[in-house]
C-alpha cells in the first residue's frame, strides 16, 4: 500500500456510481484518515449519496461547487478530491444540520466545550501538533457571516478557513455532505491537527480607489441593496462605471467589486445578481450606512504567483495545497489570454492545488468574496 500522505485524484466521468468508484479507488478512501470531494452541480444528486456512502464510509466530506481545481488546473464538470492519509493527522468532524438554529450566538459555549475537548485528544495523539479548522457551508443559506463569526468565537487562536459551496451559476441548490446525505442549509466544521509545517493563507487582486457609496436601504436577510446614495442601487452602481445595466454580466462584477474596510484591511463584497427593481444582491452581508469603495483590479496570474512564492519561502516545497477560490475570480482568469490562463493553471499544478470555486470564502470569523482562502503543506522533516 502507498506511503503518500496526501492523495489526490479527479474524474471527467460523467456517470456519477463509477466517477465516484474511481474516485474512491484512487484515494485509497477507506484506508484514509479523511477523504474531501468537490463535486460539480452538472451531476445528478439523487443515488450520489448512495455512492459516497458505499465507496468512502464515513471518513468523507463534501459538498457541490462551482467549478473544480484539479490537477489539470479548473475542472468543469467533474469530480475533485483528496485523501489525507497516515499518523501525520488525527481528524474529527463537527456538523451543523439546520444553519438557521445552530446560527445562534448563544450556542459558543456549547461549541467552544467540543472544540476543546477534541482539541485535548488531538495534542495527546500529536503532541508537538498545530490544529487549524475548514468549514464547508450551503452557500446560498445566507448564514455564512453568523457561522463563521460564531466558530470563530468557539475555538480560541484556531485559524479557519473554507469555502460556500456552489451551484455552477445555477444559484438554485447547494449542496453539504452530512450523516451520508447530501443536504442544504447545512454545514461542516472540521478539525486537523497535524505535525507538517502549514501555512493558512489569503490573497485577493484589488486596491481600494477614491470612488465610495453608502448604502442607503438594504435587506440584509437577503443581502440585498436597495439603495445606494439613495437612488436604486444598480443605477448608482451604472453611473459609478459608466456601463449601462442592460450590459451588465458576472464579469463585470468581478471586475468591478466592491470594497467594505475592517479595521486596516479592506474586504470584498462581490454582487451576485441585478434583480428587476434595479436592486443589486451580494455573496457577502450588507446593511445601512455602510460605506463601500469600488475596487480597481490588479494582475490576476501575478497574484496567485506571489502567493506560491510567499509559501514556498516558508515551507521549502508546497507538497499540497488545498484551496477555496471565489467563482468570480474563475471567470476572470477563463477571461484571459490563452497564454495568461495556461500561467494560471500550471502555477495550479505545479503546486498541487486541489479545490473548488466558491459562492464565498471564509477566513478566520470573516465571510468574503473574490479571494483564495486555503492551506498549504510541506514535507514532512
Amino acid at each position: 500500500m502507498s506511503k503518500e500522505i496526501f492523495k489526490r485524484a479527479f474524474t471527467k466521468n460523467t456517470d456519477a456510481q463509477s466517477a465516484l468508484k474511481d474516485i474512491a479507488d484512487s484515494l485509497e478512501a477507506k484506508n484514509s484518515k479523511l477523504c474531501v470531494l468537490f463535486i460539480s452541480n452538472s451531476y445528478d444528486m439523487e443515488g450520489l449519496s448512495e455512492y459516497v456512502r458505499e465507496y468512502f464510509g464515513e471518513n468523507v466530506i463534501a459538498c457541490t461547487t462551482a467549478g473544480e481545481i484539479c490537477s489539470e488546473g479548473y475542472g468543469e464538470n467533474t469530480i475533485s478530491g483528496m485523501a489525507f492519509h497516515g499518523e501525520n493527522f488525527v481528524i474529527d468532524t463537527v456538523d451543523f444540520k439546520d444553519l438557521k438554529e445552530s446560527c445562534d450566538f448563544g450556542k459558543i459555549s456549547a461549541l467552544k466545550e467540543t472544540y476543546l475537548n477534541i482539541k485535548d485528544q488531538h495534542l495527546k495523539q500529536i503532541k508537538d501538533g498545530k490544529s487549524f479548522s475548514l468549514l464547508l457551508v450551503d452557500g446560498l443559506s445566507v448564514k455564512e457571516e453568523q457561522l463563521a463569526g460564531i466558530i470563530a468565537s468557539s475555538i480560541e487562536d484556531t485559524p479557519l478557513i473554507g469555502g460556500s459551496a456552489g451551484d455552477g451559476l445555477a444559484f438554485q441548490k447547494t449542496y453539504v455532505f452530512i450523516d451520508g446525505k447530501f443536504v442544504q442549509n447545512a454545514a461542516t466544521l472540521t478539525f486537523i491537527t497535524t505535525n507538517l509545517p502549514f501555512e493558512i493563507f489569503k490573497i485577493q487582486h484589488f486596491k481600494e480607489t477614491d470612488k465610495k457609496f453608502v448604502i442607503t436601504e438594504s435587506d440584509p436577510e437577503t443581502r440585498t441593496v436597495l439603495e445606494i446614495d439613495g437612488e436604486p442601487a444598480a443605477e448608482a452602481y451604472s453611473k459609478m462605471l459608466g456601463v449601462d445595466i442592460s450590459d451588465f454580466t458576472a464579469n463585470t462584477f468581478s471586475e468591478n467589486p466592491l470594497m467594505l474596510k475592517i479595521g486596516d484591511d479592506y474586504f470584498v463584497r462581490s454582487i451576485q445578481k441585478v434583480n428587476e427593481d434595479k436592486s443589486l444582491t451580494f455573496y457577502c452581508a450588507i446593511d445601512d450606512g455602510l460605506v463601500l469603495t469600488l475596487g480597481s483590479r490588479k494582475n490576476i496570474v501575478e497574484n496567485l504567483d506571489r502567493l506560491f512564492t510567499s509559501l514556498k519561502g516558508k515551507l521549502g516545497e508546497v507538497n499540497q495545497s488545498l484551496l477555496f477560490e471565489c467563482i468570480l475570480r474563475k471567470l476572470e482568469v477563463n477571461s484571459l489570454s490563452p497564454k495568461e490562463r495556461e500561467k494560471s493553471m500550471e502555477l495550479l499544478r505545479s503546486n498541487n492545488a486541489m479545490g473548488f470555486h466558491t459562492y464565498g470564502e471564509q477566513y478566520g470569523g470573516v465571510h468574503i468574496n473574490q479571494t483564495i482562502t486555503g492551506v498549504a503543506f510541506g514535507k514532512a522533516s
